[in-house]
């Protein structure tokens, strides 16, 4: 069992609707992820979509979606977990805003986003419960954007034991403050180190900010990406700290 765990974010500029180029461009991310020795890769909200709400119902997943195999087969061969965003396929219901999370040795599952941003419920249901899994010896709980609003949400995810709360989120300029002060609180309150992977460049509309960042459990600010660049800030969690670093991507076609 590992005692340290590497996880990296991955921030980058999505085509919009369409998940063939995002396929590959999360499978480059995914590649500099494997050659640094990374444990888990998270990836910003709805990345492989884009922040195409009108769009979700037809470009939904479910868990056993075949379309997860070049995924699974790298997370078999190279012990990586993905964390990708993508709408869940909720019945004849609308669809869910999701984080599917595919591992070496599980099935694949997922985490729906409880608490919708406003607009979204015209286009997407929210989830239900909070979503923690297990690492080796770290427990890790998934947030998606505006839930990371909600101190609830945030104190419920340590209560179920999360030491490592990784934030999927869509934030723009105007928001970066008021959002990023929330997740240095939920830092500091919990004790849980915050992992954010933000969109850089235009989705769905909005022009995102990247800057993509990592907290310690004290709140503390250990690095942040710039704003225009697909890149991976990595924190290694270790007994002894946390050494973080940012690896710009460059993502062809």
């Amino acid at each position: 069992m590992k005692s340290n765990l590497k996880i990296a974010a991955a921030q980058f500029n999505p085509a919009s609707g369409d998940i063939t180029e995002n396929i590959k461009k999360h499978l480059q991310l995914i590649s500099v992820a494997v050659n640094e020795n990374a444990d888990v890769i998270i990836f910003p909200e709805l990345s492989l979509t884009g922040y195409e709400p009108e769009w979700a119902r037809e470009l939904a997943f479910i868990d056993s979606d075949p379309r997860w195999e070049p995924f699974s087969l790298i997370a078999q061969k190279h012990g990586i977990t993905i964390i990708i965003g993508a709408p869940v396929k909720n019945g004849d219901d609308k669809p869910q805003i999701g984080l599917f999370i595919i591992q070496p040795s599980n099935p694949v599952s997922h985490y729906s986003k409880m608490h919708l941003h406003s607009g979204e419920n015209e286009y997407f249901t929210a989830g239900s419960c909070e979503k923690v899994f297990q690492l080796d010896k770290h427990t890790l709980g998934l947030a998606i954007c505006a839930d990371t609003g909600i101190d609830s949400h945030a104190s419920n995810t340590a209560t179920a034991g999360a030491s490592i709360y990784l934030a999927s989120v869509l934030i723009t300029g105007k928001g970066y403050i008021d959002d990023t002060i929330r997740l240095r609180n939920h830092a500091k309150s919990h004790g849980m180190v915050v992992i954010m992977a933000n969109f850089c460049g235009l989705t769905g509309g909005w022009n995102t900010t990247g800057k993509s960042a990592i907290w310690d459990e004290c709140g503390n600010l250990l690095i942040e990406a710039p704003e225009n660049h697909a890149c991976l800030v990595i924190a290694e969690i270790k007994k002894t700290g946390i050494d973080v670093q940012c690896i710009p991507v460059s993502i062809g076609s």
